[in-house]
């Protein structure tokens, strides 16, 4: 979840278990747009542990593959637990980058104004300036795509940004962290940053692709803790919205043309036992044509 979802509406509520079905729907539909277009070169932006990504299938298809994170390991891991035959990993590029190109840059600035004020809430007021006044970089991967792939990013891209701003916080001025995360100024700096990213974001895709090839786009706009009740169902005591709306075609402008959608639950860590909590989130998902740019 990130840290400005909304608090949700008053509960609780009730809901009839659910299946996951986001490995199995995702890796469909990615496939499906693999499929339709030239096997050249495909990248899958912020890839993690490529739990939802068919590796295997794209890496058979295509000339190249690149695999974007920002945590270089866990596309190791990803990699190996796929198993591939040495032709099929030497097809295989890693790029360790962080998609917006800020985050390394503004935690520099907090680092450099943070010891030069005692008082919590002037250090706020500095870290939502710098904020304010970072622009966003462009999205520090190169070349063309026939298929870019960008499952679930949307929503985290200013993730590491308010977690690693916490810690620095915290580590200044221990203790005084809830005045942070409670800060109306703190909040509306990283919601703007957070909107400036996911508009940088969706140019930088369509930057990427090559002519006639496909964006596979898909987020989560919302989720809700679930706890398993005695009687067999879920409880939840509301939804946090993820992004902006609660529908990723929003993100659609006239440079796009939908070809392909879906929407499916992903459940994280389903309870099993009455009292224990899950994650339930709706995933909608599009395949992307750019027609104009």
């Amino acid at each position: 979840m990130s840290d400005d979802a909304q608090q949700p509406s008053a509960g609780p509520y009730q809901l009839a278990p659910v299946a996951s079905q986001h490995v199995e729907e995702s890796r469909r539909l990615i496939l499906a747009a693999a499929e339709t277009v030239y096997p050249g070169r495909a990248v899958v932006l912020g890839a993690g542990n490529c739990l939802e990504i068919p590796l295997t299938e794209l890496a058979a298809r295509f000339e190249q593959v690149t695999l974007n994170d920002v945590d270089g390991k866990l596309l190791e891991q990803a990699i190996a637990a796929a198993q591939l035959e040495r032709p099929a990993r030497a097809k295989l590029e890693i790029q360790v980058a962080d998609l917006t190109g800020v985050t390394e840059k503004l935690l520099e600035k907090f680092d450099a104004a943070l010891p030069s004020t005692s008082d919590p809430a002037e250090a706020i007021e500095q870290m939502a300036r710098l904020v304010d006044e970072q622009e966003v970089a462009a999205m520090p991967i190169e070349g063309k795509y026939e298929l870019v792939v960008a499952s679930c990013v949307l929503s985290q891209l200013h993730f590491a940004l308010a977690h690693r701003s916490n810690e620095r916080f915290e580590a200044r001025f221990p203790n005084q962290l809830e005045q942070l995360r409670n800060s109306p100024r703190w909040a509306a700096a990283l919601l703007g940053m957070a909107r400036r990213m996911e508009a940088r974001f969706i140019d930088g895709l369509v930057g990427l692709l090559e002519q006639g090839g496909l964006i596979y786009l898909s987020e989560s706009p919302q989720m809700c803790y679930v706890k398993l009740t005695d009687d067999g169902n879920w409880q939840t005591e509301g939804t946090f919205r993820m992004l902006r709306t609660q529908d990723i075609t929003d993100y659609v402008d006239p440079r796009f043309a939908v070809i392909a959608h879906g929407r499916w639950y992903w459940v994280v860590a389903p309870p099993e036992t009455a009292g224990q909590v899950g994650r339930l989130f709706d995933v909608q998902a599009l395949v992307l044509r750019v027609w104009r740019r």
